[in-house]
């Protein structure tokens, strides 16, 4: 049985789709799921292909049909649920041209609403939640030409017309039982040869960064209202050897220089914290080059103590769960964190000279005027501590989360089908949030102005400058002059976010009118600002 397995071609997550797009885009962060599932099925001695539509040019729709001039009698796709349109396009075109091809999805998008996704996509199987062991029993059951029943865990499939789906599949507790994801095979050597240090905020660490994306756990101990655990509510750790056999078999082999770990949570354990950061110090004193790492944060959690550990085994920006400054909100998001916890945390992080990243969301719920200015008044009063890569945002309900299965029952959403296509295929837009408050939409309007005119206001700032073919900035923060290559100096008006290189505080680094533009905004806020942009152009195009 010949097998499939296909990346489809990614882009920002606000930005449109775009079915007409023939660029390869070679500038993104490695999803892990399919290379998990490569893997797992090769283990297994399946005849496996892997194709990255990100490394081919040419229409959506003539690559797969190049791709069916081979038959394979079984793809396997999937992603997270703003790739709705790219996945209903895949699966359009492969029954165009290989109809008897068995098409099998799966990833956030089935887990988070598996009949309604289903239904709309029509794939022949679906697999919910974790996908390696449900896979590799899908394919043994089809090499079987099983007439039986098919009970296999995790699945969803149409049986004489009705959506079948059958009982969960337990998460899988011991992952260093899993093979080595198969990044090979998806072309990840060609792809960290077109990163550069701007391809994702806080790769600029080092002038030509690669990259390794690694898990070290799956889930989380936690249920926030904004979030949707695609592989289940259960947090499972590997061994922190079986971690550290992953990274010394692939970091020569592709001569990585920063190590991105994915988990949705890294540091609510000292005693594993102290034996990765051991173990990961030890190697990368073996190395030519100096090994970074960078792994998500709780304010709770990660201690002082924790921080001057992970700060001398490489460490240099603490990713921090933010979300509000208001108590209110934060119990209201089951964050079980509180705003004393936030400044502490981001103050250690700054005196250990580690970098900050996080958001601020507005727009729970349980947000008013008095628990937004909460949020506004610390953000104005310490924006020069976080420095420009802690944002504010409004809150996203995506599908699967807590938040999602509110607005469905409050009439917020009034229609799902409309809610997945309309959402998908105009992106994921940070300036046009829905209203889930009780907030009336004038009140809404208003708060929406004043979030935006902060973060334009409020980010710190630096003017880079060219020299020679590189560029040089000075830190705000500490005085420092960073010597950057291969980032360009922004144009007019625009601003890249960069870390300093010796204090790794994180500002945005402008070019020419940028702070013209800034004083602006202040002087005759944001919505008129716009205006005016507008007016600008109907009158001299």
């Amino acid at each position: 049985m010949k097998i499939l397995i296909l990346m489809f071609r990614l882009q920002p997550t606000t930005d449109p789709y775009d079915p007409d797009r023939v660029n390869a885009f070679l500038n993104y962060l490695l999803p892990l799921g399919l290379p998990y599932i490569s893997a797992v099925l090769k283990r297994a001695g399946k005849d496996v292909t892997c194709v990255n539509l990100n490394h081919r040019t040419g229409l959506i729709k003539d690559i797969i049909k190049e791709i069916t001039e081979v038959h394979y009698d079984i793809v396997f796709t999937g992603g997270l649920s703003l790739f709705y349109p790219h996945l209903k396009d895949t699966i359009k075109y492969f029954r165009e041209f290989s109809p008897l091809t068995k098409i099998v999805i799966g990833g956030g998008i089935l887990t988070a609403q598996p009949e309604i996704v289903f239904r709309l996509l029509e794939p022949d199987f679906g697999i919910v939640g974790e996908g390696e062991e449900t896979a590799l029993e899908l394919v043994n059951w089809l090499e079987q030409h099983s007439r039986d029943d098919c009970s296999i865990k995790g699945l969803v499939y149409k049986e004489n017309g009705k959506i079948i789906i059958n009982q969960p599949r337990p998460q899988i507790t011991d992952l260093d039982s899993l093979p080595f994801p198969d990044y090979k095979s998806f072309g990840f050597a060609e792809h960290l040869d077109n990163v550069n240090p701007t391809t994702y905020p806080a790769l600029d660490v080092v002038d030509n960064p690669r990259y390794y994306p690694i898990v070290a756990s799956r889930s989380c101990p936690f249920c926030c209202t904004f979030c949707m655990h695609p592989v289940g509510n259960k947090y499972v750790q590997r061994s922190i050897d079986n971690i550290m056999e992953e990274l010394i078999q692939n970091v020569e082999k592709f001569n990585i220089n920063i190590v991105i770990i994915y988990d949705e949570l890294f540091t609510n354990n000292m005693e594993r914290l102290t034996e990765f950061c051991t173990k990961f110090k030890t190697y990368s004193d073996t190395r030519p080059e100096k090994l970074w790492f960078y792994c998500a944060c709780r304010v709770d959690s990660t201690t002082n103590e924790m921080m001057k550990i992970m700060k001398m085994s490489g460490a240099y920006l603490l990713p921090f769960g933010l979300e509000s400054y208001s108590q209110v909100i934060l119990n209201s998001m089951r964050k079980h964190t509180t705003p004393e916890q936030i400044k502490t945390a981001i103050i250690n992080a700054r005196n250990n000279e580690l970098g900050v990243q996080g958001s601020f969301i507005f727009g729970d719920v349980a947000e008013t005027r008095e628990t937004a200015n909460e949020t506004l008044n610390f953000l104005k009063k310490n924006h020069r501590l976080m420095g420009s890569a802690v944002t504010s945002l409004f809150i996203i309900p995506f599908q699967g989360s807590h938040i999602y299965k509110q607005c469905v029952e409050r009439g917020i959403i009034k229609d799902e089908v409309t809610f997945i296509e309309e959402r998908a295929r105009n992106g994921y837009i940070a300036g046009d949030p829905m209203n889930m408050t009780a907030m009336s939409g004038s009140e809404f309007e208003a708060l929406k102005n004043d979030v935006f005119e902060d973060v334009a206001n409020h980010g710190v700032y630096a003017r880079g400058r060219e020299c020679g073919s590189d560029v040089i900035v000075q830190c705000p923060w500490c005085g420092w002059v960073s010597n950057f290559k291969n980032i360009s100096l922004p144009q007019r008006g625009l601003s890249v976010n960069v870390g300093c290189r010796h204090c790794f505080y994180r500002f945005d680094m402008v070019g020419e009118w940028y702070g013209t533009i800034k004083l602006m905004t202040r002087l005759v806020g944001l919505k008129r600002l716009e205006w005016l942009i507008k007016l600008k152009k109907g009158i001299f195009g």
